[in-house]
């Protein structure tokens, strides 16, 4: 069974400018990121859980486009 190595903290969204972050913690290095994007319209729909649900499966995504793209930087 694969670790989760990151966690969410915090969801944040502005509803008015359709804005949102989401703070994620490392288990083991205890690291936070911040990753800040913003919503459409639909985006917004449905209720808080699906929201919530929504934009932290957004969030992974940006986790792993960035983890994907430090990987392929050579070393040092």
């Amino acid at each position: 069974m694969r670790k989760t190595l990151w966690a969410f903290d915090t969801v944040t969204v502005d509803l008015e400018d359709k804005d949102c972050s989401v703070k994620a913690v490392h288990a083991i290095s205890l690291a936070e990121i911040t990753i800040a994007f913003r919503l459409t319209e639909r985006q917004l729909k449905g209720s808080p859980g699906q929201l919530r649900r929504a934009i932290e499966t957004l969030a992974t995504d940006k986790i792993l486009d960035l983890a994907s793209f430090l990987d392929q930087l050579p070393p040092g």
